[in-house]
C-alpha cells in the first residue's frame, strides 16, 4: 500500500468522523471542532507532501486549510 493511499484513507476516515460528528451537533457545530482540526491536518500533510497540485474532495482548497489551521491553534484534534 503507498503512502499516497494510506494519507486518503486517513482523510476518508477524518472526513466521516466529521459528518458523524455534525450530524449529532446540527445546531452546535463548535462541538466538532477536534473533528475539523484532525480533518485539516490531515489535509495540510496531504499538500506538503504530494505538493501543490494534490487534491481530495475531502479536504478545501490549500490556503482555506492554511488559514483555518493558523486560527485555531488552540484546539486539540485529540479531544
Amino acid at each position: 500500500m503507498s503512502q499516497r493511499h494510506i494519507r486518503l484513507s486517513g482523510l476518508v476516515s477524518a472526513a466521516c468522523a466529521l459528518h458523524d460528528c455534525l450530524s449529532v451537533y446540527t445546531y452546535n457545530p463548535d462541538k466538532c471542532d477536534k473533528f475539523v482540526k484532525a480533518l485539516y491536518l490531515c489535509c495540510d500533510e496531504m499538500y506538503k507532501k504530494d505538493g501543490k497540485d494534490a487534491s481530495s474532495t475531502a479536504c478545501p482548497m490549500r490556503s482555506a486549510v492554511e488559514r483555518w489551521l493558523k486560527r485555531h491553534t488552540d484546539v486539540d484534534p485529540r479531544g
